[in-house]
């Protein structure tokens, strides 16, 4: 993996190169160490994970690449991170990960899937913002609730592709299908295009409150049924780069679907963001919701 963070949980994503590496860690314990043969080594935190990793060709010259590169420890390491063996299993940089049926639910409840249900509660109000900004639907407060409804139902913080890294994502991905009558949509972006090509009964309302965006309502006399999901989770890795996609499929009355994007997961976004100063732009209605709905476990 070309990422790093340097404790687990909801920690900075970092892109790893020397530079940036001997910055955050400032060459410090538990990050440099030495081996039982007394060579130096260095260690982060699996991003996805949260499992150690080592740095692999910090500063040593390597034969297949000229980037350092990080490589699971199956080991625990000191002050730092807890080898946990089903993260280890079911994450998207272990190879073991890509023989699992990713709908299945995990078998027990470790630090990583308590990590996950905590950080959605915790931060439910900026998980619905990805998903505003990635969709180009403005997801209500109400169907956002009905989303969390369905997700915990299911106990989606088991779900065997679930990372620190993609909870916006799958949140709605296992939420099921969402109508989007009554839904803010984004004028002129491609679901906007879409259904006005698509269904003549719909009719959109300039939304007053949010700029930008156009409600979706029916024409008189006419009734609209259209629904969106978030399907076909994928991912591989490429030249040590996590690729994870869904599809974002518009349907209408007759589960015909009339519009498809692939949805590309940026690995940075969700815990970066979080770790963001701007606490003067949370949304309490959707952190009251979730601390409703999700108590502790």
């Amino acid at each position: 993996m070309k990422i790093f963070k340097l404790k687990v949980g909801s920690s900075k994503i970092y892109e790893l190169n020397k530079n940036i590496f001997e910055l955050q860690t400032k060459q410090k314990k538990p990050y440099y160490t030495f081996n039982n043969s007394n060579e130096q080594i260095q260690y982060a935190v699996c991003p996805a994970c949260d499992n150690p990793i080592q740095i692999i060709g910090l500063y040593k010259k390597l034969k297949n690449t000229d980037k350092p590169y990080g490589r699971h420890c199956i080991h625990s390491v000191a002050g730092l991170a807890e080898y946990n063996q089903q993260a280890y299993d079911f994450c998207p940089y272990s190879k073991k990960s890509f023989n699992v049926n990713p709908q299945s639910r995990k078998g027990k409840l470790t630090e990583l899937e308590k990590n996950i249900y905590y950080i959605l509660r915790d931060q439910f109000d900026r998980v619905i913002y990805i998903l505003r900004q990635v969709l180009d639907i403005y997801i209500t407060n109400k169907s956002a609730k009905s989303m969390l409804e369905t997700f915990v139902k299911g106990k989606g913080w088991l779900y065997s592709w679930g990372t620190l890294n993609n909870i916006p994502w799958i949140l709605c991905h296992l939420s099921w299908a969402k109508t989007l009558l009554g839904q803010p949509i984004r004028k002129d972006s491609d679901v906007y295009k879409a259904i006005m090509n698509n269904c003549h009964e719909a009719l959109f309302c300039t939304d007053e409150r949010h700029k930008g965006y156009s409600i979706l309502t029916n024409k008189p006399g006419e009734f609209v049924d259209i629904s969106y999901c978030l399907i076909q989770h994928q991912r591989e890795i490429i030249d040590d780069n996590l690729i994870e996609t869904f599809e974002l499929k518009i349907s209408n009355s007759k589960n015909e679907a009339f519009f498809s994007k692939q949805i590309k997961v940026d690995e940075m976004y969700f815990l970066n963001l979080i770790n963001k100063n701007n606490e003067h732009f949370r949304n309490k209605t959707l952190l009251d919701i979730a601390q409703n709905l999700m108590p502790d476990l």
